[in-house]
């Protein structure tokens, strides 16, 4: 049986997912001593050369899917240098945290986001950054597709809209670690198949809104047929660095994974306020799927 959280001694340790050939180790003490450059949220910049993400809220998955993407595809993702999970620590999990920190430590991309950047560049300049953002997505269309929702090796689903799911705070009050230092989250899948994967978002819904909307939402999510392909599942232009007018990375792979084929436009638009062009020009990176859209925006109005 796996070690409940709160009887576990609070003794950390580093359990290493990912080192790079040639990389030392750098432990947490090491990292904080270094004084580094906050650059908001829980990303620091702790040399010209490398930022790392960390925290209770961080996650290994997303070394993982950074990894597979990186080996599989000419999309510019960071370089990724270590990561690792560190503890258990002596930590309240009412915030449903971890008792686990996680330190990923990755490639320092020169450039600015597109979120600072869009407005100034001229229309041929934009349209060779959506010629890149295009020639990206198509190529990471095109990576062999799964037979599940969730994240690379056949790992959970990272995507809030389930946060709300009975059987995730759940797993949020009761987290345990394994001991390979492994650790469960509210994270739920991975789903076999996208009927799976639909009947637990019903699920949720109902129970967040408690309405009887069940056939009613069943309907909507299963009138039309995918295929599952793999997906950023954010971008926005905050995770898109651009460098002398090319997009020079891909950043924030932690909600990536297998999905419906809709997923990365109904991702994409339902955070999109139209207050630029940039939406209007994202139309021609990403295969719309206006239904599944407006079907996504509904529920996130409830799951959200």
């Amino acid at each position: 049986m796996p070690e409940l959280f709160s009887s576990m001694p609070s003794n950390p340790q580093i359990h290493v997912q990912y080192l790079a050939p040639g990389h030392e180790l750098i432990t947490p003490e090491q990292f904080h001593a270094s004084n580094p450059e906050n650059l908001g949220g829980n990303l620091a910049k702790m040399s010209p050369t490398m930022v790392v993400k960390w925290g209770n809220h961080a996650s290994l998955i997303e070394a993982k899917n950074m990894l597979y993407v990186a080996g599989r595809t000419s999309i510019p993702v960071p370089k990724l240098y270590a990561a690792y999970a560190y503890g258990p620590l002596d930590r309240d999990l009412g915030d449903y945290g971890s008792v686990y920190d996680v330190y990923i430590f990755m490639e320092f991309i020169e450039g600015e986001d597109l979120r600072k950047s869009w407005g100034k560049y001229s229309a041929a300049e934009k349209q060779t950054i959506l010629m890149d953002l295009k020639k990206h997505m198509i190529e990471l269309r095109s990576l062999p597709p799964a037979n599940y929702i969730g994240s690379v090796d056949e790992g959970p689903v990272t995507d809030l809209m389930l946060e709300w799911s009975t059987s995730a705070r759940g797993l949020s009050l009761h987290a345990y670690a394994r001991t390979d230092g492994e650790f469960l989250t509210r994270y739920l899948g991975p789903f076999k198949s996208i009927e799976d994967f639909n009947a637990k978002i019903v699920e949720t819904f109902v129970a967040r809104s408690k309405a009887q909307a069940g056939p009613y939402i069943r309907g909507m999510l299963n009138t039309h047929k995918h295929g599952i392909v793999f997906t950023h599942g954010d971008l926005r232009p905050d995770n898109i660095i651009v460098k002398d007018g090319r997009v020079a990375a891909i950043i924030d792979w932690e909600l990536s994974g297998w999905y419906p084929e809709y997923w990365e436009f109904a991702k994409a638009f339902y955070i999109e306020a139209f207050a630029d062009d940039w939406g209007s020009h994202l139309l021609g990176v990403l295969t719309p799927y206006y239904c599944e859209q407006l079907i996504h925006a509904r529920l996130m109005e409830v799951l959200w």
